[in-house]
């Protein structure tokens, strides 16, 4: 599918996509996230395949007897400190898939080292999105970013920052952050696969 790519000022904006697709609401978390790290190493996605922490820096799907499927690496080659947070995406309307995202960060301060959405289907585990797919919509994942997702005003929203120290500022409690990207994610129901429409900075 020919992704497109569009800016707007900000998440209240109208986005001219010439694209189809359904309400954007259609895209939303189920339940809470499982984020693992250091002693929590395991989350069963389905009843027989599970997200395993490796502890040398990737997630692993494998199945009860310890066949894998899909490996998610951080791009930062990190060894260690890499916790996953893993939660599960409905898209409403779409028959037959179970999708699930995956956010990595390294370091006390959360850095962002890795994004996917992966999907099953009968079985078969497959990459939908990854951070390539967000540096393809303006993300710069090689730099210092915190990055978060979830429904703002009904739409699944990116939201990347970065620290910074204010003027005058001294101690790490007076830290603040800058948005310094965002971006919706859209179902396309035709393709049966997501748009990323870049809402900041406008390009």
């Amino acid at each position: 599918m020919n992704k497109k790519f569009f800016a707007a000022l900000m998440v209240g904006a109208a986005l001219a996509t010439g694209m189809p697709s359904v309400s954007a609401a259609a895209v939303e978390p189920v339940g809470e996230t499982t984020f693992l790290y250091m002693d929590k190493r395991v989350v069963w996605l389905t009843e027989d395949v599970s997200a395993t922490d490796l502890h040398n820096g990737s997630l692993c799907l494998m199945d009860r007897n310890g066949n894998r499927m899909l490996t998610m690496r951080n791009i930062d080659d990190a060894k260690g400190g890499v916790g996953f947070a893993v939660r599960e995406i409905r898209v409403e309307g779409d028959q037959g898939r179970r999708y699930w995202e995956i956010l990595a960060d390294v370091g006390a301060h959360g850095k962002n080292c890795g994004y996917w959405l992966i999907a099953e289907e009968q079985g078969t585990w497959f990459f939908m999105l990854t951070t390539e797919s967000l540096a393809s919509a303006g993300y710069t994942p090689q730099e210092w970013h915190l990055l978060k997702s979830g429904v703002v005003d009904g739409r699944f929203i990116l939201t990347s920052s970065h620290e910074y120290m204010p003027e005058g500022a001294q101690f790490g409690y007076e830290r603040q952050h800058a948005v310094d990207w965002q971006a919706e994610l859209v179902w396309v129901p035709e393709a049966r696969s997501f748009a990323i429409e870049t809402i900041f900075p406008q390009g």
